[in-house]
């Protein structure tokens, strides 16, 4: 015998994680400009100004790609989306690692140093995920779409 029940979506969870992400994105756009705000942060210069320009833009780019991701749940928009907003990610370090508008008052722990390191280090990573992200936008480009 079989069964004529209908199966729930298999896209409800996707759907809701991207809503949940752009609602995330919103939160942090609020939090850096309204309040507490970025001039909040102790450790911040006024340099800061030139790279929360940079990243208030990837995260308004984040919530417009999280919401399209919710509304049209296709592979290779989702992969465009992963290659716009690891690009705006990878502007925004770069930018904060070039501007450093960091300031460190503890003397005893070299702060500086682990910052710019660690900058360094993320920049490299988030650089290899890019590229990894343009080959796999590129496969499905190239490859005929299968349904699953």
């Amino acid at each position: 015998m079989t069964s004529t029940a209908m199966r729930p979506a298999v896209t409800a969870g996707p759907r809701t994680g991207y809503l949940t992400a752009a609602m995330l994105d919103v939160v942090l756009l609020v939090l850096i400009n309204v309040s507490p705000g970025w001039r909040g942060v102790p450790f911040l210069t006024g340099a800061a100004e030139d790279v929360v320009v940079w990243v208030d833009a990837g995260l308004a780019l984040g919530v417009v790609v999280n919401l399209v991701h919710a509304l049209f749940l296709r592979r290779r928009l989702v992969l465009l989306g992963d290659v716009l907003t690891t690009t705006a990610a990878l502007v925004s370090l770069t930018v904060a690692r070039a501007v450093f508008p960091f300031r460190f008052d503890d003397a005893q722990i070299p702060w500086t140093v682990i910052t710019r390191t660690t900058l360094t280090i993320v920049v490299v990573a988030v650089s290899i995920a890019l590229l990894v992200q343009l080959v796999k936008l590129l496969h499905a480009l190239v490859a005929p779409e299968v349904d699953a």
